[in-house]
């Protein structure tokens, strides 16, 4: 027995006033809770707001305890970055982002007045900017897995600074941009691979 719209909107209005204050998160406890409210509507032959009531009883501990405050550090959101970083195309992306930068001299394509270090910076601030805008001003919305992996793209961004110090002059070997071509990609489509999970859930339930 499918949940109607109504439904999962009173389940989702309940979490928020349970503080689950991520978008992302809610939406998964919304997959988790109208499944299983679902399963007990059908068996027990309860009408939606009893099997909720009774589910939600046994189980409300256990599911909030998922919920992330704003404040918290996020290990795991590093680690979703992570692997998905050692997924097999990803990692042959990397393998051709070195046999490029081995065989073509991309130093020699910029000038002294925009190096292919000014490149970089431009690239990693435009990515934090359209991060920091397009969420929470434009969606609206607080999405936690992004949110957190953000420490990320500060790393790359003061990782870059240090190994490409802004006013050198010297060419940036093809190990440094293998590296860090690979860490600013990667993330850009982990970014993307996020937005479009997140889009998928929102709507389902707006």
């Amino acid at each position: 027995m499918k949940l109607t719209k109504e439904e999962i909107k009173f389940i989702d209005t309940y979490l928020k006033n349970n503080d689950v204050i991520y978008d992302d998160i809610r939406y998964e406890m919304i997959d988790h809770i109208a499944s299983a409210v679902e399963e007990k509507m059908q068996l027990e032959q309860e009408d939606f707001y009893n099997a909720f009531k009774l589910y939600m009883l046994v189980n409300k501990k256990a599911i909030l305890k998922n919920n992330k405050k704003r404040w918290s550090f996020s290990w795991e959101a590093i680690r979703l970055f992570i692997l998905f970083l050692v997924k097999p195309y990803v990692l042959l992306f990397g393998v051709l982002l070195f046999v490029f930068f081995k065989n073509v001299e991309v130093n020699s394509y910029f000038s002294e007045d925009f190096t292919v270090r000014h490149l970089f910076f431009v690239l990693v601030v435009t990515v934090a900017i359209f991060q920091s805008v397009y969420i929470p001003f434009y969606l609206k919305k607080k999405f936690y897995a992004l949110e957190k992996t953000a420490y990320i793209l500060a790393f790359i961004y003061y990782g870059q600074l240090f190994f490409f110090p802004f006013f050198e002059t010297e060419a940036v070997s093809y190990w440094t941009l293998t590296i860090f071509s690979f860490l600013l990609f990667g993330y850009v489509a982990f970014l993307i691979q996020q937005l479009v999970k997140f889009h998928k859930h929102r709507f389902n339930y707006i």
